[in-house]
């Protein structure tokens, strides 16, 4: 930073010799037009947020070095820029503002950012845009012959976030150095937040990256439903007013496998920390932040159907005797955690606005199941408005992998996962157990645990 103090007329001269033409032709093709809302962050000078409002862009530029933002308030006095001071990762002061940008542009920065900070600014970067916004990161290459600090870029850094936080890399390029520096060189990469022109791909998005978890109750849900949407597009069993009714049965039954496959995962035994002994209510990989109590859905019926694999569970099986007793219980048991949890606490702006409704019905149990569309109808009505619907059938191959790498950074903070020294490794097995794939998912965000 005193680097840029010390330097600012040099800087300011070197920075506006260049047209923004030249500089940012890579992306010529996503360049914002009249009206747009648009941030740079790490503003510098006011070359960039020049252009921007000139184009007849509504302008926030972020510098959180004093004399440049001086500088550059100078350089664009005669335009629409609105300069604020504010520091990469935190990004307080334009968080606090509410708005949703366009196009953001973070050029000639992202090589100052040390690594350790890099996942929480791509997050705060992302939730800064709107539907179908571009996230534009120029990234420089070769080291400074002067004092200021970098550390090493890659496109393939940025395609993990992505994965991570529901961007869609849609372009790339490598360009030279346009002040001729030999052992300089660029590479631009264009981030997309996806639209599926309803809102409920930001609704899916948001539950999935922001919401708060204390479980992964949340994420289990939308993964049974993306599941659903999938495999079983013709599960529906009634449409009217906007709104889609599914099987409550047949997502307690998603709901069953994907735990089943969890709870039931092989992991060396640990000794118990305190008289409480936690491995009793917490087998397999741990799924709750409380490592004092067990899930909801865990109890008789569950047990009961401890010799029973996730892939013996399934539509077309018959069980009889005491295991079909057992089957309806827990699916029943699951119905009631999925109505009295994730549902009850997933809304859109206020409490009253709820993203799903249950109807649970009783079911006796019954001396021989036969899994099919009428007897997972029987548990009752999972009731979702028909756009969000849509969305889960358009975009699951794009919602599935957001939802398993947010699984395994959810599973990675529990602390019985860490001391059973869960690896990546078998978070994933266990995630794509029975048929529940990974789709080719790429993740940074999700670390090897080292504790």
């Amino acid at each position: 930073m005193i680097f840029y103090t010390e330097n600012v007329s040099e800087l300011s001269v070197q920075y506006n010799s260049q047209q923004f033409e030249d500089v940012h032709q890579s992306w010529q093709n996503y360049w914002p037009t009249d009206n747009k809302l648009v941030l740079d962050v790490g503003a510098g000078t006011g070359r960039d947020a020049k252009w921007f409002a000139q184009q007849g862009c509504e302008v926030y530029a972020l510098e959180p070095n004093t004399e440049m933002r001086k500088a550059g308030a100078l350089y664009t006095q005669a335009d629409k820029v609105i300069w604020l001071k504010d520091t990469l990762p935190e990004l307080t002061n334009i968080l606090a503002l509410g708005l949703r940008f366009d196009v953001i542009l973070v050029s000639a920065v992202w090589m100052h950012l040390a690594p350790s900070y890099r996942e929480r600014a791509f997050r705060k970067l992302s939730n800064l845009l709107a539907a179908n916004g571009k996230l534009v990161i120029t990234l420089r290459h070769g080291k400074f012959t002067d004092s200021r600090v970098s550390y090493p870029v890659s496109i393939t850094e940025l395609e993990g976030y992505s994965h991570c936080y529901g961007l869609q890399v849609i372009h790339t390029q490598q360009a030279d150095d346009n002040l001729n520096r030999q052992q300089v060189s660029w590479e631009t990469v264009v981030m997309n937040l996806p639209d599926d022109g309803s809102g409920e791909l930001l609704k899916i998005r948001h539950i999935l990256v922001n919401d708060s978890k204390v479980a992964t109750y949340k994420l289990a849900l939308l993964r049974s439903l993306v599941r659903i949407a999938e495999g079983h597009p013709g599960c529906i069993i009634d449409k009217s007013d906007g709104k889609v009714a599914i099987p409550l049965g047949l997502v307690s039954l998603y709901w069953l496998k994907q735990y089943r496959c969890l709870l039931s995962f092989p992991l060396s035994s640990v000794a118990p920390q305190n008289d409480f002994d936690s491995t009793i209510h917490h087998t397999g990989i741990q799924q709750s932040s409380n490592s004092q109590k067990g899930l909801g859905f865990v109890k008789a019926n569950w047990h009961a159907l401890d010799e029973v694999s996730a892939d013996d569970v399934r539509i077309g099986a018959i069980f009889t005797g005491d295991l079909a007793k057992a089957v309806t219980g827990s699916l029943a048991d699951c119905a009631t955690t999925i109505r009295d949890m994730p549902v009850k606490h997933l809304w859109h702006k206020h409490q009253s606005d709820k993203h799903f409704q249950v109807i649970k019905k009783p079911v006796a149990k019954q001396p021989s199941v036969f899994i099919d569309k009428e007897y997972l109808a029987s548990f009752g009505d999972f009731i979702l408005d028909e756009s969000f619907w849509q969305s889960l059938k358009v975009f699951g191959g794009w919602i599935e992998p957001l939802i398993v790498n947010q699984w395994i950074t959810q599973m990675q903070s529990y602390s019985l996962n860490q001391s059973r020294k869960v690896t990546l490794e078998q978070y994933h097995h266990a995630l794509k157990c029975n048929g529940l794939t990974l789709n080719g998912i790429h993740s940074l965000c999700v670390q090897e645990s080292t504790n």
